[in-house]
């Protein structure tokens, strides 16, 4: 398997009503070119989503928790007909083989070589191998899979940053799609699109001239060399999330400003876990970036984990992501010191729904127009200015001492030309 990550060519709608270009990280089989997992992430991608694509790569879309209701939400404000119905979407999915790596090619970033992703590594005992600095032909298949996804997908979408737009605008007043949708696309063209597309990669010795898709190369690579199908339940997928610590309080679990609560955690408000050195009396959190909506709390003595849901969750209209959290937060912030719950879901619910106003629009603008560095070809016309004459020396005027005769010399200001223009005829 290789993982590596590279800018996507596509302008999408942030949180704040800026427009920005985002980050694609990718976990490529090299046998089969399958894409295991992608994951979009604004600006740059963090040592939490590599532990996220980690976790989504062994784990089946619809048995990861709050991949319905993401789904479901963006089917609902997606033009018709661009994601499919359900019956569709589990059959393209259910074709998508779910395969287990040994060994992990990733380059030297500090977002690979984390403690983050090289624990969740050692827990799935596979082996992790660095190229070489500054060497991509070390991933030289995930460096063509990022070449397909650019021509068979981004180009499609508005906002692609390669073309020109005929109304004189840049690409960035063209971003339509939120970074949620642009996710659920891309996954739907993965499992739809790109596993049934035959790749010339991809060739069988019985047919040496017939190129195969990324199904059709695992189903005959499973008779010459089967494995022992390993797929991720919904608990082994929450165990790969990233990792946090809090008490129970007993209103519930605060994270991030929000309280989270549930019925199994009545036992345990204000208890201690009992757990040393990192958790010191804390107890285990696990959360997935994307859906917070809910968190997961382990119960170390019963052996299972426990969903919390925010207290208000019922009231979202989908599922929303920390990025959408910390927006609301800092709209909030401008107008007012403290913010009550009610205030913060309505501008959650604001921001995933609503478009940007006016004044979020003027300066999403102002934000990604970029200033000129090119100088101004005509300077105005100045007149340059003339020296003054010195003046002459009187007769019998004495002659300079000899202390004033080895001071060095002001340099005379040095005569200007004059415009040939600007002379009189």
């Amino acid at each position: 398997m290789e993982i590596d990550s590279t800018p996507l060519d596509l302008m999408v709608v942030c949180p704040d009503a800026t427009s920005s270009r985002v980050d694609l990280t990718v976990a490529l089989d090299v046998a089969t070119r399958t894409p295991l997992a992608a994951i979009l992430r604004p600006v740059a991608t963090k040592a939490v989503d590599a532990a996220v694509l980690l976790a989504r790569a062994l784990t089946p879309l619809p048995m990861q928790p709050g991949w319905d209701a993401s789904l479901a939400y963006s089917r609902s404000v997606l033009p018709p007909g661009m994601l499919p119905g359900n019956e569709e979407t589990r059959a393209a999915i259910a074709a998508k083989p779910v395969i287990m790596p040994e060994s992990i090619t990733v380059d030297r970033g500090k977002v690979f070589v984390g403690s983050t992703f090289i624990a969740a590594c050692e827990r799935l005992q596979v082996s992790l191998t660095k190229a070489a600095p500054r060497t991509p032909t070390d991933k030289p298949h995930i460096e063509r899979f990022f070449a397909g996804v650019n021509s068979g997908f981004t180009q499609y979408l508005a906002g692609y940053t390669a073309r020109t737009s005929c109304a004189g605008q840049g690409p960035a007043a063209e971003a339509r799609f939120t970074l949620a949708e642009v996710q659920n696309l891309l996954d739907w063209w993965l499992v739809a699109v790109w596993q049934n597309r035959p790749h010339p990669g991809l060739r069988h010795p019985a047919m040496p001239k017939k190129d195969l898709t990324p199904n059709e190369a695992f189903a005959a690579l499973a008779g010459v060399a089967p494995q022992v199908p390993v797929t991720l339940t919904r608990d082994d997928y929450i165990a790969l999330l990233p990792v946090d610590w809090r008490s129970i309080q007993p209103y519930g679990v605060n994270f991030h400003g929000l309280h989270y609560d549930a019925a199994a955690l009545h036992d345990y408000r204000g208890v201690p876990s009992g757990l040393p050195s990192p958790a010191n009396g804390r107890w285990e959190i696990r959360y997935d970036p994307y859906r917070i909506q809910s968190i997961y709390v382990r119960d170390h003595r019963k052996g299972k984990w426990i969903e919390a849901e925010w207290s208000l969750s019922r009231h979202l209209v989908g599922p929303f992501s920390l990025d959408v959290l910390t927006a609301a937060k800092k709209a909030l912030d401008r107008r007012s010191a403290s913010i009550p719950g009610a205030d913060l879901l309505a501008e959650v619910n604001r921001i995933m729904t609503a478009p940007a106003g006016r004044a979020e629009a003027q300066a999403a603008r102002r934000a990604s127009a970029a200033p000129s560095t090119v100088p101004d070809p005509t300077p105005p016309l100045r007149l340059a200015p003339v020296p003054e004459e010195e003046p002459e020396a009187e007769p019998g005027a004495a002659a300079p001492s000899e202390a004033n005769a080895t001071a060095p010399a002001v340099p005379r200001p040095r005569r200007h030309a004059r415009r040939i223009d600007l002379l009189e005829d």
